[in-house]
């Protein structure tokens, strides 16, 4: 008799000759004797004469460790041997033939597992639980300040732009630690990164909550949170990798990124009830308060996680360009609505001396281009780490794998869409209807809703086989299309009743939390693919494109509103019949002279004009300018989005065709 055994292991599989087993060569692989049993006929490995026909008779149904084998004649039999699937061949079949173990977990791009993996274990719930509660707050953190910020003026007796600067380097220093918070969890283990990123944003939010000045606002809220978010982002998707498989990590990543966007949208409610009817502070007390809780219930999981592995030195050259270019990148995209994206529309100046006069260069290019040439040194180093056998900061080599590759992409476009269609929906609200923060917010709840509904949808399709992650990535796309088309269409209003508005605004809205929805199960795709010792190096990677395209998605929106709003204030004001040539030069002028340019309110338009002593048909005038000038600029910004969202569905139709349960080729 003569046959092959394979390991469960995969590459542990070791041929065995005579009816001999060798032994596995990899080490920590399951004993193929106890992951294969041979049965011959007439001799039953469990003591059980075999049934007449040479079928076994199928297994208690209630075992759920009993496998579907198929027989050569294409009939199927089932047999539980300690808790394994045989396949049960006769003596004559069993010459030459393999005996192989079915698994669940499955090669992604699709690695969806098997039907008896449908939904995730008690253990995994454990773990499930705690990590999509802490991105529900890393995320609502990120959005809540932005509607605190006038109470926290007042608070710390700062101004806007001082409150603003921390918020900008609280996104520099997520993006700069990001990588090298994935190679510390991978190598002092990944439970043990996230509780210490977790203690450290619980410091930082209790020192938030009690500044007295904008020094500890800093310290508190960019510093000190933007390491803890740092430290924990990669750990929550590590973490679910190594715990879960098949459709139960689709359905972990797709709950926990669907908490993520719900702490986003509700970051604007909630926290401008709390700063309405309590303080900004109560907010941040809050945090730290579930922030411990996670801590305990984390403490509690118990759940499957690699080794650390600390044998060699940490590459601190790798660490610091990484860091340099990410953190360059980042201060391009705060640049670009105050100097433009390619001219600079006023001197930019450092220390009292002007590198870049206004009308030249942008420093957003040359910033951007520093970035870029510093993360390029940044691969040709770690490249040059792996060659001399060392441990490297992240494996770039990773990304020759198309599916991590294009995944990574489309993740980052997926985030840069919405974020910054967002981003004007709110800008218009506020400044045509007058709407404040909170009733804003309210207006965004039908993203909430189409993102909890597409979210779990598209689990689910995956899960159970009937959805690749290909689709659901590029239908994710063409509902972001389809949202910001309608949105653009209501940026003209014809009507002026913050209510009509409001519902007109929910298809559109909806649409776009359908394709985040959709854009939840990317994760999956893109961690369902390295082995055990690259995934650190993929979940750095991925997130930080992520975090880049969601900095990214604010700057291009406000980029393309700022160029589009000038240009269109200054040919309406040409086009005037009404305003006097020297009138129309002091608005040109003092238009470009403006240090932010931004669309404004019609009150605030009239107020301005008031104080400048412009009044009559002129001040009329103007406001008529500002307000056409202000609809076309959100138009074409709203209408840039939805070309970056038609790139971003070309970027998906470049991921693999594969299937959605074991990723073979179609």
């Amino acid at each position: 008799m003569g046959g092959e055994c394979r390991s469960p292991a995969g590459p542990g599989a070791v041929p065995f000759r005579g009816g001999r087993v060798g032994r596995t060569e990899q080490s920590g692989g399951v004993p193929p004797r106890a992951a294969c049993t041979l049965v011959r006929e007439g001799h039953g490995v469990t003591g059980r004469a075999p049934a007449p026909g040479g079928f076994e008779p199928p297994p208690d149904p209630g075992v759920p460790a009993a496998h579907a084998v198929r027989k050569r004649t294409g009939r199927w039999a089932e047999r539980e041997t300690t808790g394994r699937s045989v396949r049960r061949l006769s003596g004559s079949e069993a010459a030459g033939r393999s005996v192989r173990r079915l698994t669940g977990a499955r090669r992604a791009g699709g690695r969806a597992g098997d039907a008896g993996a449908a939904g995730p274990g008690s253990g995994d719930r454990a773990l499930l639980v705690p990590l999509a509660l802490q991105n529900f707050l890393m995320t609502y953190n990120a959005t809540a300040m932005n509607v605190a910020l006038s109470a926290v003026v007042r608070d710390l007796h700062t101004s806007l732009t001082g409150v603003q600067s921390a918020i900008s380097l609280y996104g520099l220093v997520v993006a700069a630690f990001l990588i090298t918070g994935s190679k510390l969890g991978a190598r002092h283990g990944y439970r043990r990164t996230f509780v210490l990123g977790a203690e450290i944003f619980v410091l930082g939010t209790l020192v938030t909550a009690v500044a007295p000045s904008l020094v500890f606002l800093l310290v508190g809220w960019s510093l000190l949170q933007g390491v803890g978010v740092a430290l924990m982002i990669p750990a929550v998707l590590s973490l679910l990798t190594h715990a879960s498989s098949g459709a139960s990590r689709t359905k972990a990543f797709s709950a926990v990124g669907t908490a993520g966007g719900m702490g986003a949208a509700a970051g604007p409610i909630l926290s401008g009830v709390i700063t309405s009817y309590a303080s900004w502070r109560v907010s941040f007390i809050l945090g730290a308060v579930i922030t411990g809780t996670v801590v305990l219930l984390l403490r509690r999981a118990r759940a499957p996680e690699p080794p650390p592995v600390c044998d060699r030195r940490f590459d601190v050259p790798g660490a610091v360009l990484s860091a340099v270019g990410c953190g360059l990148l980042v201060i391009a995209t705060l640049l670009a609505g105050r100097y433009g994206l390619f001219e600079a529309r006023q001197d930019f100046e450092v220390l009292g001396r002007t590198l870049l006069p206004r009308g030249g260069l942008s420093p957003v290019v040359v910033l951007a281009g520093l970035g870029l040439l510093v993360l390029v040194a940044f691969a040709g180093w770690e490249l040059r780490v792996v060659r001399r056998g060392k441990d490297p900061v992240v494996r770039v080599s990773v990304l020759r794998d198309r599916t991590i590759r294009t995944g990574s992409a489309a993740q980052a476009m997926q985030f840069l869409v919405p974020v910054g269609a967002l981003f004007l929906v709110p800008v218009f609200l506020q400044t045509t209807l007058g709407l404040d923060a909170l009733w804003s917010g309210l207006v965004l709840l039908p993203t909430a809703g189409g993102l909890l509904v597409a979210a779990s949808l598209a689990a689910k399709a995956i899960a159970g086989g009937r959805m690749r992650h290909r689709t659901a990535q590029m239908w994710s796309f063409l509902c972001m299309l389809a949202g910001c088309l309608v949105i653009g269409a209501l940026f003209v209003p014809r009507e002026q009743n913050a209510l009509v508005i409001g519902l007109a605004f929910a298809p559109g809205l909806f649409l776009i939390g359908l394709g985040q929805g959709l854009a939840t199960t990317t994760a999956d795709l893109i961690q369902s693919v390295p082995p055990e010792r690259e995934v650190s190096d993929v979940t750095g990677l991925s997130r930080s494109g992520s975090y880049l395209g969601s900095s990214l998605g604010v700057a291009l929106a406000g980029a393309f509103l700022t160029t589009a709003l000038v240009h269109s204030f200054e040919a309406e004001t040409e086009k005037s019949s009404v305003l006097t040539a020297r009138q129309k030069q002091l608005v040109v002028k003092t238009l470009e002279e403006q240090v932010h340019v931004t669309a404004a309110s019609d009150s605030k338009v009239r107020a301005k004009l008031r104080s400048q002593g412009v009044t009559g048909d002129a001040a009329d005038e103007i406001v008529r300018i500002n307000v056409r000038a202000r609809e076309q600029a959100l138009t074409f910004a709203v209408a840039g989005m939805a070309v970056l969202a038609v790139g971003g569905h070309l970027v998906t139709r470049r991921l693999p065709r594969v299937r959605a349960r074991g990723g073979r080729p179609e």
